[in-house]
């Protein structure tokens, strides 16, 4: 498989798991806020989500971050297996990104990320946006390895 398609696909599985639409982002957003923050009325929490920008540009930047250093760190015979569609790699390449995402490295570049995307937000948004980053990764992790339990 070339590098191009390789990308591509990557690009596709781990986009498709991070991304939702507008409606569905914040609602979650909403119920983010109000079990992390459960004295809230719900104007605040209304406010506190229309702070808080829609980052799907930040999870290209990060997926493409992920998939130079598997690319850097990966024999390519193990990559295109990765890449051969099954649901089971599918669900590997997820949970690997989820550790890559885990990473000392990228939590730093998530704060950094995140700082730089939404410079005019209060700190509070800031952390929140970061808070919810986190734990819609845990989310996503938490069902990669349910499924792989059931696939196997």
């Amino acid at each position: 498989m070339h590098e191009s398609a390789i990308r591509k696909y990557i690009r596709k599985i781990i986009m498709d798991k991070c991304t939702e639409d507008e409606q569905a982002r914040q609602d979650a957003l909403g119920e983010y806020i109000a079990m992390t923050m459960p004295n809230i009325d719900e104007g605040a929490v209304r406010n506190i989500k229309s702070m808080i920008p829609p980052i799907s540009e930040l999870y290209e930047k990060w997926t493409e971050m992920f998939i130079d250093r598997l690319l850097e760190t990966v024999p390519g015979n193990q990559i295109d297996e990765l890449c051969s569609g099954t649901a089971e790699n599918d669900s590997a390449l997820v949970l690997v990104y989820i550790m890559f995402m885990e990473s000392e490295r990228m939590e730093k570049q998530i704060e950094q990320d995140i700082a730089a995307y939404a410079p005019t937000q209060n700190d509070e948004a800031g952390n929140i946006a970061s808070d919810y980053i986190r734990s819609k990764l845990t989310i996503i992790a938490e069902q990669q390895k349910a499924k792989n339990s059931t696939l196997q």
